[in-house]
């Protein structure tokens, strides 16, 4: 069964001029700017697909033709599948989805304290993710925990991967990282899980995630992931992380051409590396936002950030790609009044823009360095309110309720109709968390604050939740491969 969903597209903040006019600006931006590109594979690619490049300077100068081809050989949308098959999300349309935050190396833990984060984190936040019933992903989680940390990261992340797979049955996780080595590492984990390459195709548990480095440059390591993810058929994610005032222009209309640039430089590497049969899906993505001139430091929480991405995901649409955003960041640093409203503005944005694939959960602090267990549970209901709002009004004979208001007629109440026990389940959503008791009901129940609510619950889950378990021939030819990898990775320090 697909994953529940919802369907934003009722906000548009480009019209259909201003989309072109930032196409063919990034079309003379690739041309006659060029993009930097540190690996010789990836210049090959773009040499023999007919971009002119010098290997010395390590630049491409990308014409308008290639990238409208590569653009017409992207496919339009893919699905993402948890372990069990069944579970899957379906990126194409106005389809949105909910995934927890990117990966910070901090945690606000279940006793207020800021720390490092550890492996017991990481599992603990991906089954807290597993029982939240509107989160649908299970995203980035954590990276650089500190029980792990002088374990080479090829040897983390395959070990990342197998912690995820046994706390949450939900879509995600089983993506690439830096190099050739840990793409293919991410593909075999993946083909234990489906059976083989063609089913995992099929059914793909991830993608490469590919963050061009702002401005016009792609990294050796994440563009050569991207190669090996292309020519397997895979899905690819290029998610620019254009910073306006400092990696990039200061105007959001300029932010956006050299974010397209960035994204597309990419694109055309994938698709020209691809096989014709087995062309990889794109996740156009958006990691950008404001540089904040007061304080230094990025703002993923500001009302430009909602913008950005929302006129991304636009841009998306207008090349058939499904789309990837940012929406619940904050740069508090508790979950808090700011954090509340920061993280409601940029979600609502981009939610109801019609991202396929939102970042959304638990995240906190400029550049979400630290993940709160108190906001997953917060923020899963702040989602639920969010898709009530997408699903708008149904407007039907029965709904209009038309014979019920005549029976009621002036002075009556409409408690006990039977119009209102059929619809207000449907009609209504009821939060979790949120406390909608008058204040004395709210004394008499210990005048708890949201936040201690929030902790309970996720305290509650910790001691309750078990999910799915997963198979254990599959757990086992998992293990031998991430010994495999360990050995390499060993053999790699000697």
């Amino acid at each position: 069964m697909a994953t529940k969903e919802a369907r934003g597209g009722q906000l548009k903040v480009l019209n259909r001029d201003q989309i072109r006019d930032v196409h063919y600006a990034t079309l003379d931006v690739l041309q006659h700017t060029g993009v930097v590109v540190h690996s010789e594979d990836a210049l090959k690619v773009l040499d023999k697909a007919g971009a002119d490049i010098d290997y010395k300077k390590e630049r491409a100068w990308i014409p308008k033709h290639l990238v409208e081809e590569a653009i017409r050989k992207t496919p339009h949308g893919f699905k993402l599948c948890g372990r069990n098959p069944q579970k899957y999300c379906k990126f194409e349309g106005n389809r949105v989805y909910f995934s927890t935050a990117g990966g910070p190396p901090n945690v606000l833990d279940l006793n207020g304290r800021r720390r490092p984060a550890t492996t017991k984190d990481f599992e603990n936040l991906v089954r807290l993710t597993d029982a939240l019933e509107n989160i649908d992903i299970a995203g980035a989680g954590i990276s650089g925990m500190v029980d792990e940390f002088e374990l080479p990261e090829a040897v983390q992340r395959a070990r990342n991967i197998l912690r995820r797979l046994r706390n949450t049955d939900k879509p995600g996780g089983v993506g690439a990282g830096l190099g050739k080595d840990q793409a293919i590492d991410s593909i075999k984990l993946g083909c234990v899980v489906m059976g083989d390459l063609k089913k995992l195709r099929r059914n793909p548990m991830g993608w490469c995630h590919v963050n061009p480095v702002s401005p016009l440059m792609l990294s050796k390591e994440l563009i050569e992931s991207a190669i090996v993810y292309a020519r397997h058929g895979l899905p690819i994610h290029f998610g620019s992380e254009v910073l306006g005032s400092a990696t990039g222009p200061a105007t959001l209309s300029g932010i956006l051409v050299q974010m397209n640039a960035e994204n597309l430089s990419g694109v055309v590497v994938a698709q020209f590396a691809a096989s014709p049969q087995h062309k990889p899906p794109i996740l156009y993505g958006c990691i950008s936002g404001i540089l904040d001139l007061k304080t230094g430091v990025p703002a993923l929480g500001s009302p430009e950030a909602g913008l950005l991405n929302a006129a991304s995901t636009q841009i998306a649409k207008y090349y058939g790609m499904a789309s990837r955003g940012s929406g619940g960041y904050t740069e508090s640093k508790i979950p808090d009044a700011q954090a509340g409203y920061e993280s409601m503005l940029t979600l609502m944005m981009v939610a109801l823009a019609g991202t396929n694939f939102i970042y959304a959960s638990g995240g906190l602090e400029p550049g979400v360095l630290s993940i709160s267990y108190e906001k997953y549970v917060l923020d899963n209901d702040m989602i639920g309110m969010v898709r009530r709002i997408m699903d708008g009004f149904c407007v039907t004979d029965e709904t209009l309720a038309v014979d019920t208001i005549d029976k009621v007629g002036p002075g009556g109440h409409y408690l006990a109709q039977e119009h209102t026990r059929k619809f207000f389940t449907k009609e209504y959503y009821f939060p979790t968390i949120f406390d909608r008791n008058n204040y004395e009901r709210w004394v008499q129940s210990n005048s708890k604050d949201v936040r201690e609510v929030a902790r309970n619950k996720a305290k509650k889950i910790l001691e309750e939740h078990q999910p799915e378990p997963i198979d254990k021939d599959v757990e086992k030819d998992l293990q031998k491969i991430i010994k495999q990898i360990e050995k390499r990775e060993i053999k790699k320090l000697d």
